[in-house]
């Protein structure tokens, strides 16, 4: 499929704003958690796409990059109460 690409760096662009989301501050916080829905849904599109076509990954799969920047506020979620 043509467009799996762009849904790879789509994940991982979502993803980054997800980053910033979280560490802006707490008015960003709704934001950071809707872009982080909208993450996963392009990652698991991604992966399901991947895994459909037998696409090969010089490196890493861009979807794992997207889930692990995509996770960041249940992170900070989990650790944030530990680190007070």
């Amino acid at each position: 499929m043509k467009y799996a690409k762009y849904i790879g760096i789509a994940s991982i662009a979502v993803g980054v704003l997800t980053v910033i989301f979280t560490f802006a501050g707490f008015y960003f916080l709704p934001f950071a958690l809707f872009s982080s829905i909208a993450g996963f849904i392009l990652s698991s599109l991604y992966i399901s796409i991947a895994t459909r076509n037998n696409l090969a990954h010089k490196v890493v799969n861009p979807a794992y990059i997207g889930l692990l920047l995509n996770s960041t506020p249940l992170i900070m979620f989990l650790i944030g109460p530990m680190l007070k």
